[in-house]
């Protein structure tokens, strides 16, 4: 009964590593891509909801962050011309921005204490 039951129990070990071990063959697929780009705003196209930002058109949904000098906008604030730091997710050919930063936000430093 035991060699038994140490076949069972080796039969279950293997199938659950086999069934949760990733598939060879997927490492090849390509999956998302998260990008980013830093540059000037050429062109906002508020009806076709995308942007141009270093030579890249970029599509805006309605889970885009825009923000301004750390504050929260809307397409409609951007403008050609301003400079922008922006996250982007690929998949396929298709470019979304995930966040677009514009204006300066000051960052503040904390006071470093020294130790006696």
């Amino acid at each position: 009964m035991r060699p038994l039951t140490r076949s069972v129990l080796a039969l279950a070990v293997a199938a659950a590593f086999t069934t949760f071990t990733p598939d060879a063959s997927a490492a090849g697929k390509k999956g998302p891509a998260d990008t980013g780009l830093h540059g000037k705003i050429t062109a906002v196209d508020k009806d076709a909801k995308t942007i141009t930002v270093a030579g890249k058109t970029l599509q805006i949904d309605d889970t885009t962050v825009i923000t301004n000098a750390g504050k929260r906008a809307k397409l409609e604030d951007l403008k050609p011309g301003t400079d922008a730091t922006v996250s982007t997710f690929k998949l396929g050919e298709k470019l979304t921005a995930v966040s677009i930063k514009t204006g300066v936000v000051a960052a503040v430093a904390p006071a470093v204490k020294k130790k006696k």
